[in-house]
């Protein structure tokens, strides 16, 4: 639960950090108010990992967890509402994922009110939260994001993130990854037949909510591993090189690529490089 809130915490700093950067004039009276909640948040966050130590057996500090959590959801509602609001006049969505959509809100009179009124609000009921935390006297441990920065050594050049599709089932609780589970494979499964098109299911979310975890489990799935032939795990980083991508998949397939490493070659058709009864067309 901590570590969610330490995700959706990090998420909502970042957004106001932008704004504060951005057009400071602009934002209407507010300036302050977001300055203000991002030291708090801050302060929150620190508190999170002994909270989250402390949240099994103590009671007070369960509530105290909710209430960061319900409060959480208000600042995820306020950036949601002024996505939406951006949307409604005229921007598609990629054009509003371009930019800080509570910059946008701010930078419209007939939202800014409502807007900047919400700030206001959730501003006092994280400083209500933050004097409550006092009781618990929470030991600054430090955000899950700082702790797991610094246990990681820091190497010069481009850092790679590999994940893996084996899943570990002992570290994994709660019905809502189950559901989430459940329904993503009942998307996939339920392709109809003949349909050629190739079916791409995006799990977005902030970091460290369980995006791979959830991607884990569907990829261990036994309903779907029995519909599918092939399943292939690939982690992909944002600087990749497509003839190694390629060949990775071709090699994880049970194909051989000869070590061809011609883009050209490899691209328009991967299946020939399999065995024949893999490359049945119209196999998914």
């Amino acid at each position: 639960m901590a570590m969610v809130l330490d995700a959706f915490a990090s998420y909502v700093q970042n957004m106001l950090t932008e704004m504060v950067s951005g057009e400071v004039h602009m934002l209407l009276g507010v300036t302050d108010e977001i300055e203000k909640m991002d030291v708090k948040l801050k302060d929150l966050k620190n508190f999170l990992a002994d909270a989250d130590r402390r949240n099994i057996t103590d009671n007070s500090v369960q509530e105290w967890v909710a209430e960061l959590k319900r409060a959480m959801y208000e600042a995820a509602d306020i950036l949601d509402l002024c996505q939406l609001k951006a949307m409604e006049q005229g921007l598609s969505t990629k054009d509003v994922g371009c930019f800080n959509p509570l910059l946008f809100c701010m930078r419209n009179p007939s939202h800014a009110h409502d807007i900047g009124t919400r700030i206001k609000a959730l501003n006092k009921r994280l400083s209500v939260i933050k004097e409550r935390s006092a009781a618990f006297s929470f030991i600054p441990l430090g955000s899950y994001e700082d702790r797991s920065s610094k246990a990681q050594p820091s190497h010069s050049g481009n850092k790679r993130r590999e994940t893996s599709g084996v899943f570990d089932r002992s570290g994994v609780v709660g019905e809502k990854i189950e559901q989430d589970t459940r329904k993503l494979v009942e998307i996939m499964l339920s392709e109809k037949e003949g349909n050629t098109n190739i079916m791409v299911v995006a799990v977005v979310s902030v970091g460290g909510i369980g995006k791979t975890t959830l991607a884990q489990k569907v990829f261990n799935n036994e309903a779907l591993n029995a519909e599918f032939e092939k399943m292939i795990w690939l982690s992909i980083n944002k600087d990749f090189d497509k003839v190694e991508l390629l060949r990775t998949i071709i090699t994880q397939a049970g194909g051989v690529h000869g070590g061809e490493k011609a883009l050209a070659v490899l691209q328009p058709n991967p299946c020939r490089y399999l065995e024949r009864e893999e490359a049945i067309p119209g196999a998914r």
